[in-house]
């Protein structure tokens, strides 16, 4: 029996082994001089949840969940690839422009035996996605997806370490309002129990103060954007940090919350 299992977290996805883009440049230009986001204020979600009464968090763990859904139910592992027991990480990447409509899939990261081709096809077969938002105008958003193909008969067998997400000096989950100015241009770091340090490839920043709700991300490091919210942080407010890294074979988010006392 075999299975595919795909990883998926709200922010933008990419990888370490790939040269990244300068986080100080949000854009990319598309092959007809349009203007393509890697950063935004709402990233755009996979349908199948906006009819429902939801606050923003909750609809965003929805849309992942319908997202995770749809690849289950479409997504076959190559015979070639059974054959040769090939497993690991396929990195599909993609526009979703203002309309929602994907545009342009590419495998940025291919493991071969038909693995990269049979992810382009799930992504050919999705619906319109509702479009990121920035500045209150729908875009066109650069967004990885990636995908892990592992066959379930293969037995894991080594210990995985346990991972932990840390902010600079807040060693709690709790932090004081006064701390927060300070906090602001600190570090997000991921460190397992072993004390290795891991990169980060990706990092959402969430932030919650009574009828706020804001998303930032970036590409690894709190950006200006993210500093200038925290400044803002008063009692009560929520700030969710989640950080994608590649440990061992596999992508995996690691996700802490902080409430401001």
């Amino acid at each position: 029996m075999q299975a595919c299992i795909v990883l998926l977290t709200t922010i933008l996805f990419s990888v370490g082994l790939f040269a990244q883009p300068d986080p100080k440049i949000p854009v990319e230009k598309g092959p007809n001089g349009e203007i393509i986001h890697k950063i935004v204020d709402v990233m755009p979600r996979f349908t199948g949840c906006e009819e429902m009464d939801l606050p923003p968090r909750l609809k965003n763990a929805c849309s992942k969940d319908e997202l995770v859904k749809f690849i289950s139910e479409h997504l076959t592992y190559p015979e070639e690839a059974k054959e040769k027991g090939i497993q690991g990480m396929v990195l599909v990447s993609f526009v979703i422009n203002e309309k929602g409509e994907i545009l342009r899939p590419e495998v940025k990261r291919d493991i071969g035996g038909g693995c990269g081709m049979e992810a382009l096809r799930v992504i050919g077969l999705m619906p319109k996605w509702v479009p990121g938002q920035h500045e209150g105008k729908s875009v066109s958003v650069r967004f990885n997806l990636p995908v892990n193909f592992r066959l379930a008969e293969v037995e894991e067998t080594k210990e995985k370490p346990e991972y932990k997400l840390f902010w600079g000096g807040a060693h709690q989950d709790e932090i004081n309002v006064k701390d927060v100015e300070k906090l602001s241009t600190q570090r997000i770091y991921i460190r397992d129990l072993y004390g290795k340090n891991y990169s980060i490839n990706e990092l959402e920043m969430v932030y919650e103060r009574g009828a706020k709700y804001k998303e930032l991300s970036s590409r690894g490091d709190v950006s200006e954007q993210m500093s200038k919210h925290i400044k803002r942080a008063g009692k009560n407010t929520i700030i969710t940090f989640k950080a994608l890294i590649q440990a061992e074979d596999q992508f995996m988010t690691i996700e802490r919350e902080f409430r401001v006392k």
